[in-house]
């Protein structure tokens, strides 16, 4: 009857939720297919250079350095890379036009700056137009099994962000000790515990990591 998912509780009792929106996906036993994760690649969004002080003397320069980047880790089709939001702002379509570049079969967990956010009213129109971009799926958040653990992706973390206040209570999860992966917080914090329960927050944001994703061989030794 379906995939058996895992339930997060983020206000009051656990609900059942679809495994078409709350996937729990499996990479023990796998030896070929290599797993990476990423976060705020910003595709597209001028300002972001000058606000995250990256190292590019342009949009247009940033976007192929990221695919570049991207690339040179993430090397075989079937390779599988979560990118934990915020994958563009700007000029949108040109941005989901990179998926055709990018290496690798790839899943979005929404972040706030994406428009199939469904933190907003309408995110969920735009659903459709990421997948049939290249994002296999489009999801609010996850659990994925890693070699040793299990660990929880989303576009924010417990607590931080990187305006100061923490931004977007509501799509946050709530914070009962599991790992965490996430992005959100650009350059403020590469590893992080969580000031409820000191659960491990972990940012695999571009800005924390030179600009590529992160190969889950990296995550499970935090």
């Amino acid at each position: 009857n379906g995939t058996p998912v895992d339930k997060v509780k983020r206000r009051g009792r656990p609900e059942k939720v679809s495994a078409a929106w709350q996937p729990e996906s499996d990479t023990r036993g796998v030896t070929e297919v290599e797993v990476f994760f990423t976060a705020d690649l910003h595709f597209g969004h001028a300002r972001i250079v000058e606000l995250a002080n990256r190292p590019f003397a342009s949009v247009e320069e940033m976007d192929e350095a990221l695919i570049a980047n991207w690339n040179a880790v993430v090397r075989r089709p079937d390779d599988l890379v979560w990118v934990l939001g915020d994958y563009a702002l700007g000029d949108r379509r040109k941005a989901l036009g990179y998926l055709d570049r990018l290496n690798g079969r790839k899943m979005l967990v929404a972040g706030n700056h994406d428009k199939c956010f469904l933190g907003s009213s309408d995110g969920w129109k735009h659903i459709g137009e990421y997948q049939s971009a290249g994002f296999e799926i489009v999801v609010p958040w996850a659990r994925i099994k890693l070699p040793g653990r299990k660990v929880l992706l989303s576009h924010f973390p417990y607590d931080g962000d990187s305006a100061g206040q923490d931004r977007h209570p509501g799509a946050r999860l709530r914070d009962e000790g599991e790992p965490l992966v996430h992005g959100h917080v650009h350059e403020m914090f590469t590893l992080r515990r969580s000031a409820a329960t000191g659960a491990v927050q972990l940012n695999v944001g571009v800005d924390r990591w030179h600009y590529r994703p992160v190969p889950a061989t990296e995550v499970v030794r935090i």
